[in-house]
């Protein structure tokens, strides 16, 4: 586990790099997140968003507002900085915005924006997050006072919402400051269904004003395939897959691997790879040294209308050889949209993928194809085993029994 995180870690490295001119330091944001609390700025000598960035950042130093001052100092209002990942840092001047972000990688990322207070002072938040190792996202909101060119911490902002949530050792809270308007959207995962907290501007600060439902019209479920030529191929698929930040500690290993491969390097040891992008297959498994072996597939089909695509990932776990069910195992499938570039949750019962397992069944390994168009799904008992065959027609899912 340690050598995965160093190769994780150096493949990263060149990256962020990539604004170390700016600052002989990069604050890890653990900290950044604990100390901004109780460290007021001082000489900030305006409000504008370019000086109170560079206050900020002068504190609690980060490539990423590196990047964003070096943008600003430019007149830049966009710059990629990695075309394979889409990172990206936005400035939009006139409404008081900037960010830095991918299309859903494993990297840090933020943005800030600014109000105009009733009181006249002004309201700056800066937000900053990573996905993974560890998870964290929060918000550092400051007043900021002319007469005094001081930025005072205000961390009580959201009280009363944040923190409750915290208390949940599995629920992951993303802040989204307004691009446009002054509307703040918490959206929160955890054990129950997602959900997304609306906060309202008063003239002061971000109210709570409703929780909802995340739903499609939120974006829930929409993961974005950025590609190259005229359509995606499985790799494509794979990699807007492994963006995802709430896959979960079963896909680890593929996503540490995948990018171990996508960078040329040699895969760790009990990992493999197949990468059969003519035939649109992906396949991974991973053998942990024991009794243990993971088995993840990715293939595609083409929708008779010629306007989609159906991606399908399975994931099986084998203990002793014979497959164990578990959190994360399973087949789930996304529909793609050739007109959007996204694709999005599809439930097998809507696509005729109805699988009813015989009775004492204790587990289903899902095999999908490297050629062809039929999943097997193979039901496992204490003392037999049955098959089911479902096959692509373009639209849906035609069973086949053996």
């Amino acid at each position: 586990m340690k050598k995965l995180i160093v190769l994780t870690v150096v493949l990263m490295a060149g990256l962020k790099g990539l604004a170390q001119d700016k600052h002989f330091e990069s604050c890890p944001l653990t900290v950044i997140e604990e100390g901004w609390k109780t460290k007021p700025i001082d000489n900030v000598i305006n409000g504008s968003l370019g000086i109170m960035l560079e206050s900020f950042d002068k504190t609690w130093p980060t490539w990423m507002m590196g990047e964003v001052r070096d943008a600003m100092e430019k007149g830049l209002s966009k710059v990629v900085l990695d075309e394979e990942t889409d990172l990206t840092v936005t400035i939009d001047a006139k409404n008081g915005y900037v960010s830095v972000d991918d299309a859903g990688t494993d990297g840090e990322y933020m943005e800030a924006c600014v109000w105009n207070r009733s009181n006249g002072h002004k309201l700056l938040a800066v937000r900053l997050g990573q996905p993974t190792d560890p998870y964290i996202d929060f918000v550092c909101f400051y007043d900021y006072d002319a007469q005094k060119k001081r930025l005072t911490p205000e961390p009580e902002i959201l009280k009363g919402y944040r923190w409750v949530d915290r208390k949940n050792p599995y629920a992951q809270i993303y802040c989204n400051l307004p691009k446009v308007g002054k509307n703040v959207v918490v959206n929160v995962w955890g054990d129950d269904e997602p959900q997304k907290h609306t906060f309202t501007w008063d003239g002061m600060k971000p109210v709570y004003q409703k929780t909802e439902p995340l739903t499609w019209d939120d974006g829930l479920g929409e993961i974005i395939v950025n590609y190259k030529g005229t359509a995606p191929n499985v790799k494509d698929f794979t990699t807007a897959l492994l963006s995802q930040n709430e896959m979960g500690e079963g896909w680890g290993s593929m996503k540490d691997c995948w990018k171990l491969y996508r960078n040329g390097m040699k895969l760790m040891p009990g990992c493999d790879l197949i990468v059969d992008a003519q035939n649109g297959y992906v396949g991974f498994t991973e053998d942990d040294g024991e009794d243990g072996r993971l088995a993840i597939e990715c293939c595609y089909w083409n929708y008779a209308d010629k306007k989609h695509k159906l991606v399908a990932v399975s994931n099986n776990f084998f203990e002793n050889g014979r497959p164990v069910a578990g959190q994360f195992t399973g087949i789930t499938f996304y529909i793609y949209d050739n007109a959007t570039h996204k694709m999005k949750v599809a439930y097998g019962q809507d696509l005729g993928f109805e699988i009813d397992a015989p009775e004492m069944s204790h587990s289903t390994l899902y095999a999908l194809p490297r050629q062809g168009k039929t999943i097997v799904c193979t039901f496992y008992t204490s003392v037999n085993r049955k098959e089911k065959r479902m096959t692509w027609n373009g639209s849906k899912f035609i069973p086949e029994s053996k």
